[in-house]
C-alpha cells in the first residue's frame, strides 16, 4: 500500500474526527476521541517526524495518574511495512501494525477501569503528550422492590427503584398504567469509584380500581437510551362474584362425562379460591371443591339439581344452580340362550328385547355378526337363519337404538355342530425306503365338537379291513408289497369325515434277475434278457468290461423293467462275462454278470511261425488257442505221426482259452522241416504250421513311405522275419548313382513293426532314390526302392545347404559305390533263393512270406469288445490270461532269436537241391 499517497487525506480525517496530542518529534492521535463508551474500541496512532533517529522502537503506555509508573501496552519495531519482534498481545490482542517508519497503530478496547487514566506513546528519544481517557458507563439496570402484597383497599404500599452504577448519574421516571407519577417520588444518589447509583422511593394508597394496575420505573443517563425495571402489579383484595357456564337443564348421555362449571367473574384475591358443589337434595354433602365438577360415566340415577359457591378471604359467593337430565340408550337382553347349539343344515332363530330406555320411543334394531360389524344382517327383534352352515358359527349381537344412541350389544354365540374335516399331514406320495418305518399321519382340520374323535385307517383296495384307530399309522420294516393308497377318516358325535388319502411309495434298490450261463453256437444270434426290479426305476448299462455296449433310461412307471442286449453274430471271442449295471436314486452301480459261452472250433492266435534255430540248442514254442469245448491236439512232422521227439503239453487258461507248449531240447539236421500242430474239437479243426529252419540273413524290409523336406527326408518301413537272430536297419539315399547319404543304425522293434529314420544333408529340389537295408550276422537284405523329391529351399536356406553339400561330396561317392556292389550281390542271392524255394514248395514259400500279414489281419478282425473287456481289469481269469498270451505271441520270434543260424542255411540248401 502506498501510504504517502493517502497521508493528506488521513491527516484531514484526523483533524476532523480525532484529537492529536503532539510534542516535539512525536504525536499521539486517539480515534474517535478520548471520550468513549465502556468496551468501545479505540484506535491509537503514534506518528514520528520524518527520518527518525535509529534505532526505532515505539512504546504505547498507560498511567493511572501523572505521577504513577506507566504500563506498557505494546512495543513496536518497523520492518518493511510490518512489525517485527512484537509480542502476541500487540499483534493479536491490539491488532498492531507498522505501515511505515513514522506511523504505528494499535487498537484497544476501553474498559471501565480506564476512566480518568492517561495514555501516551514514546521512543527511546522522545514521547508524546498524555491523553486522559473519559469513559462513559451507561446505566444497565433498574430494579423495582415493594412491600409485601396483597393489600386491602385504601391501604398504602411502598415501592423503591434502584439503578446500577453509571457515569453520569441516571434519572428515574415512575409509571402507573401509562401515567407518569414521578412527582410523588423521592430521589437520592450514591458514589463508588467515580460511578453513581440513583435510588427513588414511592408511597401510594391503593383503591379497588388499582387492582391489577402495573407500576414500574425507567432509568437513563444517555440520550435516547433507557432501561426499564421489572413491573409490579397491584393486588387489591375483595369477595368473589360467580356465574355458571353450563346451560340448565344440562342434558347428558348416560355413560358420558358430565362437566358442570362455575367461574368467578370478579374477585381479589382470585387465587386460593375454594369451591363447593352439592346436590340440592343433599346440601350438607360436598361433592367437589373445584370450579368444575366432573361426573365421569354418569348414570341415570345422578339426574337432579346441583349448585356451586366460591370463597376467598373476603367471603363466599351466592350459589348458582344447574339441573342435570341424564338420558340413556336402550338396555337390551337376548331371549335366546347362549351358546345356541344347532346342527349344520337346520334353521336357527335368535331374539332380543328392550328392558329400559330414555327416551323409550322410536326404537330401531340391528343384528350383526361380531366379526363383520359393518354388515347389517337384520333390522327386527328376531333374526332367523335357515339351512345354517359351519361358516355361520360365531357371535351374533343385537342392538336397539333411540335418539340418544345405541344400546350395548346383547350377544348370542351360535355353535354350528358338524362332522370332522380331515387332511393328511404326510405328503402324498409318501416315499419311504424298503425296510424303514413309515409313519402316516392325519389331522382334523375342523370339527365341532372337536373332542371324542375316533379314527379309522384302511388300505383303499381292502376297505373292510381296519388297520389302525389312531391319528398316526406306523408301518415297521415296510416292504414293497405295502405300496398303495391308504385313507384315514375321523368320527365325532355328528358324523364321519370324508377320507384323506395318502399314496405310499415304497422305494427299493435295484435287483437284477439271475439266470444260468447261456451256451450258443458260433454265428448264432444271441439275445440276453434280464428283468430289473427297483423303485424308482433304474437306468441300465450293458458293459463289456469298461466298454459301454448299450444304455437304457427307464421311462415307465412300473417297478420292473426287462432289459436286453443282442449279439447278431456270436463269435468264439464272445465267450465272456458281460456286466449289467443298474442305478436308481437309492443306489448306484448294482451289477450282475451275464455269462456267455460260444461253441466254436479251435482258433489259434497264430497259424504260421518260422523258428530260426542253431545246432544243438533246441527250441521252445507255445501258442494260444480259443475253443469250446476243450480241444485235443496232435503234433506231426512232415505229415507223419512221428513228432521227432518233441515234448508237448496243454495248459487250460480259462474255459475256452488254452496254451499248447512244444519243446525240443536238441535239434539236428533231421529235425529241420515243417511241423503240423492239429487242434480239434467237435466243432472243427485248426492247423498251425511251425517251420523249423536254420538261422539265416533277415527277410527284406518293406519300405512304406518317404517324406522329403528341404534338406532331409523321413523314411518309414515295416520289418520282416529277422532270420532267427537280432537285426538292425539303415537307410540309403542315392542320387545319380554318385551321391549317397546313409542313416544311423536303427534297432529292430519286432516283426511287422513300423520303423523310421531321417536322412540329413540332402540337396533341395532334388529327386532321390531310397532303400532300407536289414542286417544281421548272417547277411543283409534290401527293400525295394522308393523315390522322393526334396522341397525347394527359401532364400535364407540356400547358402547353408550349398556349404554342406560340398563338404560331404567325397564321402557320399564312396558310399554309393560300396552300396551299389552290395545291393547287386544281395539281389542276386535273394532272387536265386526265392526262385528255387518257390519251385520246390510254392505253398510253403507263400505261407512263410505271408505269415505275419496273416497275424496282423487276425488281430485286426478280433479287436472287438472282448479285447476291451480284457484290458478293463473287470474280467474273469480265463479272459485276462487269453489276452496276455495273445500279446506275448505277437513277439514270439523275438524269444527264439538265439537259435542256430547255421542249421537254417543247411536246411535251405537241402530243400532247394
Amino acid at each position: 500500500m502506498n501510504f504517502g499517497y493517502y497521508r493528506p487525506i488521513l491527516q484531514g480525517f484526523l483533524f476532523l474526527f480525532g484529537m492529536v496530542h503532539m510534542t516535539a518529534g512525536i504525536a499521539l492521535t486517539v480515534l474517535p476521541s478520548s471520550n468513549v463508551a465502556v468496551n468501545q474500541t479505540m484506535t491509537l496512532r503514534c506518528e514520528l517526524e520524518p527520518n527518525p533517529t535509529l534505532p526505532i522502537v515505539v512504546y504505547f503506555e498507560k498511567r493511572n495518574s501523572i505521577s504513577s509508573s506507566p504500563e506498557i501496552l505494546c512495543s513496536l519495531e518497523p520492518q518493511s511495512g510490518v512489525c517485527k519482534n512484537s509480542a502476541d498481545d500487540c499483534r493479536i490482542r491490539y491488532n498492531a501494525s507498522c505501515p511505515s517508519d513514522t506511523l504505528y497503530i494499535i487498537q484497544v478496547k476501553v474498559l471501565q477501569t480506564w476512566n480518568g487514566q492517561s495514555i501516551s506513546c514514546r521512543t527511546v528519544y522522545t514521547k508524546s503528550e498524555l491523553v486522559v481517557i473519559s469513559v462513559k458507563v451507561p446505566v444497565t439496570s433498574v430494579i423495582l422492590t415493594s412491600t409485601p402484597s396483597p393489600v386491602i383497599t385504601e391501604q398504602q404500599i411502598n415501592l423503591t427503584c434502584t439503578t446500577s452504577y453509571s457515569s453520569p448519574p441516571a434519572n428515574i421516571t415512575w409509571i402507573k398504567s401509562s401515567v407518569d407519577i414521578s412527582s410523588q417520588a423521592s430521589y437520592r444518589t450514591e458514589e463508588n469509584q467515580g460511578l453513581h447509583r440513583t435510588i427513588s422511593s414511592l408511597l401510594i394508597t391503593v383503591k379497588k380500581e388499582d387492582n391489577r394496575k402495573q407500576v414500574y420505573c425507567i432509568a437513563s443517563n444517555t440520550p435516547n437510551v433507557t432501561v426499564t425495571s421489572n413491573v409490579q402489579e397491584l393486588d387489591v383484595l375483595y369477595i368473589p362474584e360467580v356465574r355458571t357456564t353450563t346451560q340448565s337443564p344440562y342434558k347428558v348421555r348416560e355413560g358420558q362425562t358430565a362437566t358442570l362449571s362455575c367461574a368467578v367473574t370478579d374477585a381479589n384475591p382470585n387465587t386460593g379460591i375454594t369451591w363447593r358443589w352439592s346436590k340440592t337434595d343433599s346440601p350438607n354433602t360436598a361433592l367437589d371443591t373445584r370450579a368444575s365438577y366432573t361426573i365421569p360415566n354418569i348414570q341415570r340415577e345422578r339426574s337432579g339439581k346441583y349448585s356451586c359457591t366460591a370463597s376467598n378471604t373476603a367471603g363466599s359467593s351466592v350459589a348458582v344452580t344447574i339441573d342435570i337430565d341424564v338420558q340413556y340408550k336402550p338396555d337390551v337382553k337376548s331371549s335366546t340362550s347362549s351358546p345356541y347349539k344347532i346342527i349344520e343344515g337346520q334353521t336357527a332363530t335368535l331374539s332380543c328385547t328392550v328392558t329400559d330406555a330414555n327416551p323409550n320411543t322410536g326404537i330401531t334394531w340391528r343384528w350383526i355378526k361380531t366379526g363383520f360389524p359393518n354388515t347389517i344382517l337384520h333390522t327386527r327383534a328376531t333374526y332367523t337363519i335357515p339351512n345354517i352352515q359351519r361358516g355361520r358359527s360365531g357371535s351374533y349381537s343385537c342392538t336397539a337404538n333411540n335418539t340418544i344412541g345405541t344400546s350395548e350389544a346383547a350377544t348370542v354365540y351360535v355353535d354350528v355342530l358338524y362332522k370332522p374335516d380331515v387332511k393328511s399331514s404326510s405328503s402324498s406320495p409318501y416315499k419311504v425306503r424298503e425296510g424303514q418305518t413309515a409313519t402316516l399321519s392325519c389331522t382334523v382340520t375342523d370339527a365341532n365338537p372337536n373332542t371324542g374323535i375316533t379314527w379309522r385307517w384302511i388300505k383303499t383296495d381292502f376297505p373292510n379291513t381296519i388297520l389302525h384307530t389312531g391319528a398316526s399309522y406306523t408301518i415297521l420294516n415296510i416292504q414293497r408289497g405295502r405300496s398303495g393308497s391308504y385313507s384315514c377318516t375321523a368320527n365325532n358325535t355328528i358324523g364321519t369325515s370324508e377320507a384323506a388319502t395318502i399314496y405310499v411309495d415304497v422305494l427299493y434298490t435295484p435287483s437284477i434277475e439271475e439266470r444260468n450261463v447261456l451256451v450258443v453256437n458260433e454265428t448264432e444270434r444271441v439275445t440276453f434278457t434280464r428283468e430289473i426290479f427297483s423303485n424308482p426305476l433304474s437306468d441300465v448299462l450293458w458293459l463289456d468290461g469298461r466298454h459301454l455296449l448299450e444304455s437304457e433310461t427307464s421311462k415307465t412307471s412300473e417297478t420292473s423293467v426287462t432289459t436286453s442286449f443282442i449279439i447278431q453274430n456270436a463269435r468264439c471271442t464272445d465267450t465272456k462275462n458281460f456286466t449289467i449295471v443298474a442305478s436308481n436314486e437309492l443306489q448306484r452301480n448294482v451289477t450282475s454278470q451275464v455269462e456267455l459261452i460260444v461253441n466254436c472250433k479251435p482258433m489259434p492266435d497264430i497259424n504260421n511261425i518260422t523258428l530260426g534255430v542253431s545246432d544243438d540248442t533246441g527250441f521252445t514254442f507255445s501258442t494260444t488257442v480259443i475253443a469250446y469245448p476243450k480241444p485235443s491236439y496232435v503234433v506231426l512232422f512232415e505229415n507223419s505221426t512221428n513228432n521227432n521227439g518233441i515234448w508237448d503239453s496243454m495248459t487250460v487258461n480259462t474255459i475256452n482259452n488254452f496254451t499248447v507248449h512244444l519243446n525240443k531240447t536238441t535239434v539236428n539236421q533231421a529235425d529241420y522241416g515243417i511241423y503240423l500242430l492239429n487242434i480239434t474239437n467237435s466243432f472243427g479243426v485248426s492247423t498251425i504250421h511251425v517251420y523249423v529252419v536254420p538261422q539265416r540273413k533277415p527277410n527284406s524290409p518293406r519300405i512304406e513311405k518317404a517324406t522329403c523336406n528341404i534338406n532331409n527326408a523321413k523314411i518309414e518301413w515295416t520289418s520282416s522275419f529277422n532270420g532267427g537272430v537280432s537285426q538292425t536297419f539303415f537307410a540309403l539315399a542315392i542320387l545319380d548313382q554318385q551321391k549317397v547319404t546313409r542313416s544311423e543304425s536303427v534297432k529292430d522293434r519286432g516283426k511287422n513293426k513300423i520303423h523310421y529314420t531321417e536322412l540329413q544333408n540332402l540337396q533341395p529340389s532334388t529327386k532321390y532314390v531310397f532303400y532300407v537295408v536289414a542286417k544281421n550276422k548272417h547277411g543283409n537284405s534290401s527293400s525295394d526302392k522308393i523315390e522322393c523329391t526334396t522341397l525347394q529351399e527359401t532364400n535364407d536356406q540356400t547358402a547353408v545347404v550349398a556349404g554342406g553339400v560340398g563338404g560331404t561330396l567325397a564321402l557320399v561317392i564312396l558310399i554309393i559305390i560300396i552300396v551299389f556292389l552290395v545291393h547287386r550281390r544281395y539281389t542276386c542271392i535273394c532272387s536265386i533263393g526265392f526262385e528255387k524255394r518257390n519251385r520246390d514248395n510254392p505253398d510253403k514259400a507263400n505261407q512263410e512270406a505271408s505269415h505275419y500279414t496273416t497275424m496282423a489281419e487276425q488281430e485286426q478282425s478280433e479287436r472287438n469288445m472282448y479285447d476291451e473287456l480284457s484290458n478293463s481289469g473287470n474280467v474273469n481269469q480265463y479272459e485276462a490270461v487269453l489276452m496276455k498270451e495273445r500279446e506275448e505271441n505277437t513277439r514270439v520270434y523275438e524269444k527264439l532269436q538265439h537259435t542256430n543260424d547255421k542249421r537254417d542255411e543247411d536246411y535251405q540248401n537241402v530243400r532247394t537241391s
